[in-house]
């Protein structure tokens, strides 16, 4: 009966290397790569108002694809179940503005692309925060599982006092609490914040760095090691090719961050 089921065991786990082997070339058969995006997210991935998914994060994957030569479905997660998404298979990949962390790097494997930095927004007519210092006293608008949402809580931990951390689902809630006086700032990718703050320059400002640029990742399962790596060489090749600093410099209005 033990030798039985160490058999078993030992059949299972060439079954499972082999299907994890071969996921690549399951995409490319099937001539479609399934990528996940928070359409909360301008401008990296957010939903035009003819519901068209666009962005910086939706233009890289577009020119992924392209490199591995199949098309691209986009399919669109709320940020708190993005991650389990992945895991249960119901897409490929994660391409949208995930900060690459030590708490991440356990669950799966990333490659690095973007380096962002988080800032304070705050509304036009308030005075301006030079660091996390001047957070003290104030109620905090934060997107929940985020990286900013962490930053945060460390602040505080640290020792400022800060009044109140409010968490929303999305990036656009934050906004509309800022706006309805129920936050005094928002911590937020730097990307993110500028524009939003472009959008309505007389209700918002960004105002100070809230956190140093720290690397964003595509995330891809830990057992596709074989699409890790065709997704690694892909964005070595439109960085090569000048695609990425193209689309980089269309949504940033800036050069990458080297």
């Amino acid at each position: 009966m033990n030798r039985f089921l160490v058999l078993l065991t030992i059949v299972a786990s060439l079954f499972s290397f082999s299907i994890n082997a071969n996921d690549l070339d399951a995409i490319v058969k099937s001539g479609k790569l399934r990528v996940a995006v928070d359409t909360t997210y301008p401008p990296m991935e957010f939903q035009a108002d003819d519901g068209k998914i666009i962005g910086l994060d939706v233009d890289l994957a577009r020119e992924i694809a392209k490199v591995l030569k199949v098309d691209v479905d986009f399919i669109v997660m709320p940020w708190d179940g993005i991650l389990a998404g992945l895991q249960s298979n119901r897409y490929d990949i994660i391409m949208s503005s995930m900060n690459v962390t030590d708490e991440r790097k356990l669950q799966v494997n990333f490659v690095p692309y973007i380096m962002m930095g988080q800032v304070f927004v705050v509304k036009k007519k308030a005075l301006p925060l030079k660091n996390e210092k001047d957070l003290k006293g104030l109620v905090i608008a934060v997107q929940a599982d985020t990286t900013s949402f962490t930053a945060v809580e460390a602040f505080q931990k640290s020792g400022i006092a800060i009044k109140e951390i409010k968490a929303f689902k999305g990036a656009t809630e934050t906004f509309s609490a800022l706006k309805s006086n129920q936050a005094d700032v928002i911590v937020i990718d730097e990307a993110v914040g500028l524009y939003y703050a472009g959008l309505d320059q007389k209700s918002f400002q960004v105002s100070g760095q809230a956190m140093k640029p720290e690397p964003i990742g595509i995330a891809v399962k830990k057992t596709d090691t074989k699409l890790l790596k065709a997704i690694e060489t892909a964005m070595k090749t439109i960085k090569d090719n000048g695609a990425f600093a193209k689309v980089y410099k269309q949504w940033l209005k800036k050069d990458p961050i080297k």
